[in-house]
């Protein structure tokens, strides 16, 4: 997933979880931990999923993005805890690259 996030931009990331390259099924999770560049969201809570594209939607904020460093890159890890408490993460987590706005106004 090659993923570029200009400062202030406020959209949901789509991920596909994967773990040992198995998408993993809905029906065998609790919940679900994004940690992306220094922000945890969760699912079920702050993280929508869609069934039909089996896509999970993690939201940023304007505020979340401008707190990154232009240039650089964040992390976008995730971990899984499944129903009957065995938690597990992805193998590999993704690096997403922010690019510079010239504006640091919230719109």
């Amino acid at each position: 997933m090659a993923v570029r996030i200009k400062q202030g931009d406020a959209y949901s990331v789509p991920v596909e979880v994967r773990l040992n390259g198995e998408a993993v099924a809905l029906g065998d999770i609790e919940q679900v931990e994004f940690y992306v560049g220094g922000h945890r969201k969760l699912y079920p809570g702050d993280v929508g999923y869609d069934g039909t594209e089996g896509v999970f939607y993690v939201p940023l904020s304007q505020a979340e993005t401008f707190s990154w460093e232009a240039g650089s890159g964040v992390i976008l890890d995730v971990r899984v805890k499944f129903s009957g408490g065995r938690v597990e993460g992805i193998d590999r987590p993704v690096s997403i690259g922010v690019v510079e706005a010239v504006s640091r106004e919230v719109l």
